[in-house]
């Protein structure tokens, strides 16, 4: 039985670590579409791996898993700080496009008293 639950263990990790690689490839590609389904599949792999009692000769594979995961993260936070930037930036062009045009509209002083 025990061999049984290490080959388990040891196809949840790898397929653990399989599914972080795509979704860091998906992340990078921006296909956000695809990353939900992936997202759950890894959820589901954690789920399997805590119902098995832990072994130190999974500790390599986990490893390479949460390697794996981490640059998933790393790359998450990035894009995140891309997107925030972007609508920081595209509130900032709204809000002056906003007081030109509020501004186009009024004569200018110097010009009333040429006029």
């Amino acid at each position: 039985m025990d061999n049984l639950l290490d080959n388990v263990a040891k196809t949840l990790l790898q397929e653990f670590w399989l599914l972080s690689l795509s979704l860091e490839q998906l992340i990078e590609d921006d296909c956000w579409e695809e990353v939900p389904v992936l997202l759950q599949r890894r959820q589901q792999t954690l789920d399997a791996l805590d119902a098995i009692p832990a072994h130190p000769n999974w500790l390599p594979m986990l490893n390479r898993a949460l390697d794996a995961d981490e640059r998933c993260q790393r790359l998450l936070r990035r894009k995140r700080r891309l997107l925030v930037d972007e609508i920081t930036e595209e509130k900032s062009l709204k809000l002056c496009s906003e007081r030109y045009a509020f501004t186009e509209g009024e004569p200018e002083p110097q010009m009333e008293q040429e006029g």
